[in-house]
């Protein structure tokens, strides 16, 4: 019988993938003040459209939810490239997780099954495969 089983994905800091993980981040923050710039320029011409005092107070509300959510997702993201900055060489950073199919046979240990896997990649590539750690949901 197979089973589907939750792995964590780590990624061990080098150089080169500081590097990445930095554009990445610089290229959401990017996106996001896209983002905020249409949302508000979406705004101004729908208040033009309609002037109606409650279709204005609805349309300020929902402009002001989805920039208040940006805005945490750009706060997010400078946090993050702090971090990025002041962590060392060989941490290891959560990538997330993903789903593998595992065998389960008659007899296995099913704690043994349970227990967490990981995968560690090093500049792209798996460095390491981990079994029998603790599983974190």
């Amino acid at each position: 019988m197979e089973i589907i089983k939750k792995v964590v994905v780590k990624q061990i800091l080098t150089d080169e993938s500081r590097t990445k993980l930095k554009e990445q981040f610089l290229a959401r923050q990017y996106q996001i003040t896209k983002e905020l710039k249409q949302l508000e320029f979406v705004l101004h011409k729908k208040m033009k459209e309609n002037t109606s005092a409650n279709y204005q107070a609805s349309l300020k509300e929902s402009f002001n939810k989805e920039t208040a959510r940006r805005k945490e997702r750009l706060r997010q993201l400078e946090l993050k490239l702090g971090q990025l900055d002041e962590l060392e060489l060989g941490a290891e950073l959560r990538e997330g997780t993903i789903q593998m199919i595992e065998q389960v046979e008659e007899g296995d240990n099913w704690e043994e099954i349970m227990k967490g896997t990981e995968i560690v990649i090093k500049d792209g590539l798996v460095h390491e495969l981990r079994h029998g750690g603790v599983q974190d949901d």
